[in-house]
């Protein structure tokens, strides 16, 4: 985190870690790990970043997370597999490859059973203040 993003880590909140993953090219295992901002970021366009690691930094609301029209899955060239694809058309904003593999695999985990939109958050943490809104009836 400190590497792509210079957000120390003492200003973060973990949740939790998720299984090693390998990149693309099998050459390094990805650690990820979940977590909040214990302070949130006013303005995401004053977060600086290493653009040697990381393409753009931006927000995407959890309900649109979670909204299966933004979703969809997707069969690389050369691939076997299906892999989640995440289209935010209001920001122009398209998540895929490893970033969407690790958080299609973070909201399977979070997401209870019967409605996308109902999300289990862990009491206690200041997560709690980012409970998306109810469905409207």
């Amino acid at each position: 985190m400190e590497e792509e993003i210079f957000i120390s880590r003492d200003k973060v909140e973990v949740l939790g870690e998720c299984a090693p993953l390998p990149n693309k090219g099998c050459t390094m295992k990805v650690h990820p790990f979940v977590g909040f901002l214990k302070d949130p970021v006013e303005d995401i366009t004053l977060i600086r970043f290493n653009e040697d690691e990381v393409q753009k930094v931006f927000t995407v609301p959890l309900q649109d997370l979670m909204n299966p029209e933004k979703r969809t899955m997707v069969q690389f060239r050369n691939s076997k597999f299906l892999y989640p694809v995440w289209k935010v058309d209001e920001e122009n904003i398209t998540i895929w490859g490893l970033t969407a593999f690790i958080l299609d695999g973070v909201l399977r985990r979070i997401a209870k059973e019967g409605p996308a939109r109902a999300i289990e958050i862990p009491k206690g943490t200041k997560a709690e203040r980012y409970r998306p809104p109810k469905p409207s009836a």
